[in-house]
């Protein structure tokens, strides 16, 4: 190192004499101690003061999903609709999530507009597989893991008016609620559902060609009303948005006519089966993630947006009742000593 090199340097790590030529600490360069003397290595402990000496750091959420008594605090704090989106294994619960977050990347839908999210990391998790980014060869959706209810939030913002909606979206895998229905002496624990606004049913669609796995499917997906009805998670005036999902796969298909007749059957016999249960029930058809070019990404997923965000009619008061369970077991209770 030449001796003008080691004189352009200065043993204070924020001084930069060799940039500017000036001394950080205002002292002509002849009279500063420190001038020309190498910088010291500081050694991970005396690094470790330095922080906290400096600043005040900010803590920063995980933008995780929110855990049950995280979700209640967003709840106390705006007016919010929590959807519990209920369904077997792999009938599209996290493809519907992730399609949602992806259509608010392109702008509004119809009439909504995204406000903010506090798991944005958490819907970029869950959105990362079914992009080029990924570099899978075809779209991929990760399944929901077994464990407690989680949440995704988010804040919208309806036409015509500048107040936020907060929602809620419960995230369970869809084999705690089947065992629920295969098991109902082991009673039913969601709060997800018993605090719901709406309950989102959803009818995988690629079962649905199948005319074996349809009328498995079809029992499935009453029993496990019938479980929430038995175990009591089931509050007045909630509403039901049963949703036949991956249409894209049913559009086109030689089953195309047969599969949604049979989808609409279904919708009639839970109306037919749980009078009075529910304020509301609807039915939608989308596709959250197309496998194909040909249908657009969240076909459909608009029109179920626009009725998640709608407060339920109100009750009469002939209307409020005590939903009791049909099955003679489930109407048991645990007599105090």
């Amino acid at each position: 190192m030449s001796n003008e090199e080691l004189t352009l340097q200065c043993a204070n790590p924020e001084c930069r004499v060799s940039e500017t030529g000036r001394c950080v600490e205002g002292f002509e360069l002849e009279k500063c101690l420190q001038y020309g003397s190498e910088p010291e290595e500081l050694t991970e402990e005396e690094e470790a003061n330095e922080v906290e000496a400096g600043a005040p750091c900010v803590q920063l959420r995980s933008a995780e999903t929110l855990s049950l008594e995280e979700a209640s605090k967003l709840l106390r704090a705006a007016p919010t609709r929590v959807i519990a989106i209920v369904g077997p294994s792999d009938s599209g619960k996290t493809s519907l999530i992730a399609g949602l977050y992806e259509l608010f990347q392109e702008g509004p839908i119809g009439d909504i507009s995204f406000s903010r999210s506090v798991t944005l990391h958490a819907f970029e998790q869950t959105c990362h597989d079914a992009r080029s980014a990924s570099r899978r060869t075809s779209p991929h959706i990760h399944r929901t893991r077994r464990g407690e209810v989680r949440f995704y939030h988010l804040d919208i913002l309806g036409a015509g008016t500048q107040k936020t909606l907060t929602l809620a979206l419960a995230d369970r895998a869809g084999e705690e609620y089947k065992g629920a229905a295969d098991d109902t002496s082991s009673g039913v624990d969601f709060p997800e559902i018993q605090r719901a606004d709406t309950l989102t049913l959803l009818v995988d669609g690629q079962r649905h060609l199948d005319s074996g796995a349809r009328h498995n499917l079809r029992s499935e997906i009453i029993m496990i009303i019938q479980a929430l009805v038995d175990g009591c998670a089931l509050q007045n005036g909630q509403r039901l948005a049963v949703v036949l999902t991956k249409i894209d796969q049913i559009m086109g298909s030689a089953n195309e006519e047969r599969a949604l007749a049979e989808f609409s059957k279904l919708v009639n016999k839970i109306s037919e089966l749980f009078p009075n249960i529910f304020t509301t029930i609807a039915s939608f058809e989308i596709a959250a993630s197309p496998k194909s070019g040909e249908m657009k990404r969240g076909t459909g997923v608009d029109k179920l947006l626009d009725f998640w965000k709608d407060p339920a009619p109100p009750l009469a008061e002939s209307a409020i009742m005590t939903i009791s369970p049909k099955r003679a077991f489930a109407r048991l209770r645990h007599l105090d000593e």
